[in-house]
């Protein structure tokens, strides 16, 4: 296995994984223009059995609806010629015990051929592989974990000032709620 950011050597690549910024716009829509230039540049060289996997966060049907059409312009059909997946990435950077290999990683194709090829190239060096139905369910998948994750924040925010206000240590009811054994995160 070799990695490589060099785009003139993308037509060597038997696996092309896609990891650009997907910011938000001045208006809060998703910026998905990283993401059209790395399809563009994917597509000037795709070749027949390339695997190709989005891992930037975006919205679901990113990759069936934006990535896949210019892809097959080329002639190729997806599944048979090349291999479409989304995958999200799900590093936690700093982090001693949750390291690529061993966090489950997700990956969802535009057909179900897609999804074991990319499964079948990730189970090389990701101990537990979780294939879902499609590239729109890993797509969603990756939206629930981020919201899960914000809204819990936030809500944890809102009970500290409220228990600040009360005077009483947030740190002792969090550690106090932990000890329910379900429906606590």
């Amino acid at each position: 296995l070799e990695a490589t950011t060099d785009l003139s050597r993308l037509a060597e690549c038997d696996a092309i994984s896609i990891c650009v910024p997907t910011p938000l716009s001045k208006t809060r829509d998703p910026d998905v223009s990283f993401i059209l230039a790395a399809t563009d540049a994917v597509v000037a060289a795709l070749r027949p059995a390339q695997l190709v996997v989005l891992e930037s966060t975006s919205y679901p049907g990113t990759t069936r609806e934006l990535m896949l059409p210019a892809m097959e312009q080329t002639g190729l059909k997806v599944g048979v010629d090349f291999f479409l997946c989304f995958s999200p990435e799900r590093v936690d950077p700093g982090n001693p015990t949750w390291k690529t290999r061993n966090t489950p990683k997700v990956i969802g194709g535009a057909t179900p051929n897609c999804t074991s090829v990319g499964n079948a190239f990730y189970k090389r060096f990701i101990n537990t592989m979780v294939p879902v139905s499609s590239a729109e369910a890993a797509e969603l998948t990756k939206i629930l974990e981020n919201t899960f994750r914000a809204v819990n924040i936030g809500l944890v925010n809102e009970t500290a000032i409220i228990a600040d206000r009360l005077g009483v240590d947030i740190w002792e009811v969090i550690e106090a709620a932990a000890t329910k054994p379900f429906g606590f995160m």
